[in-house]
C-alpha cells in the first residue's frame, strides 16, 4: 500500500513538474506575442501621426502660398492705384492742353506773318502787335507752370514717337531720315506727347 501511494505521489509530482515546465516554456512565447502586438500598434500610431503631420504641413504650405499670392496682388493693386492717381494729377489737363496749343500756334503764325511786311507807323497797330507778343509770352509761361513743354526738332533724326512726317525732301547734303523742315513744333506734358512735331524729312535723291 505504501509503495502504491508513493508511486502515485511520484506520478503527481512529475505531472506538476511537467505542467510547470510547459508553463515556463509558454510564458516567453506569450510575452513575445504581446510585445509584437504592442509594437505593431505603435507602428500604426506612428504611421497615422506621420500621415496627419504630412497632411497638416501640406495644408499649411497651401495656406502660406495663398497668403503670399494675396499679398502680392494687394501690393500690385496698391501700386496700380498710386500710378493711376499720379497720372491723373500729371495728365488731367492733357485734353485742354491739346486745344490750347492750337491757340498758341495761331498767335505765332500771326506774328510770323507780319515780320516781313512793312507796316505803316501807326500807334494802334504797334500796340496791337505788342499786345499779341505779350499774350504769346504769357501763354508760354502758363505752359511752363503746368509742365507743358514745346520742342523744335530741327536737325534731329526722325523719330515716329515724337515726330510726324508730312513730306520728304530730296537732300544729299544731310543723312537720309533727318528733319530738314519743321511745319509745327511739338508739345509734350511731363513725359507724354501732346502733339508730335509736324516735319519734313530728308530722303535720297
Amino acid at each position: 500500500m505504501d509503495k502504491s501511494k508513493k508511486k502515485s505521489n511520484l506520478l503527481k509530482d512529475e505531472e506538476i513538474l511537467l505542467e510547470d515546465s510547459i508553463k515556463k516554456d509558454e510564458e516567453p512565447i506569450e510575452i513575445q506575442d504581446s510585445f509584437n502586438e504592442k509594437l505593431a500598434v505603435d507602428e500604426d500610431v506612428k504611421l497615422n501621426v506621420k500621415n496627419l503631420f504630412d497632411e497638416l504641413k501640406a495644408e499649411l504650405d497651401e495656406a502660406n502660398d495663398r497668403i503670399l499670392r494675396m499679398a502680392a496682388e494687394m501690393e500690385n493693386l496698391r501700386k496700380r492705384a498710386f500710378k493711376e492717381k499720379e497720372d491723373a494729377g500729371k495728365y488731367s489737363i492733357s485734353k485742354f492742353s491739346r486745344d490750347i496749343i492750337i491757340v498758341s500756334d495761331n498767335i505765332e503764325r500771326a506774328l510770323n506773318s507780319i515780320q516781313d511786311i512793312e507796316l505803316p507807323e501807326n500807334e494802334a497797330i504797334s500796340n496791337l502787335i505788342t499786345g499779341i507778343e505779350i499774350t504769346s509770352r504769357e501763354l508760354q509761361q502758363v505752359f511752363a507752370r503746368h509742365g507743358i513743354e514745346r520742342f523744335d526738332p530741327s536737325g534731329e533724326k526722325f523719330d515716329p514717337l515724337y515726330h510726324e512726317a508730312m513730306f520728304e525732301i530730296p537732300d544729299e547734303t544731310v543723312e537720309v531720315g533727318m528733319i530738314v523742315q519743321v511745319l509745327e513744333p511739338g508739345y509734350k506734358i511731363k513725359d507724354r506727347i501732346l502733339r508730335p512735331a509736324r516735319v519734313g524729312v530728308s530722303k535720297a535723291k
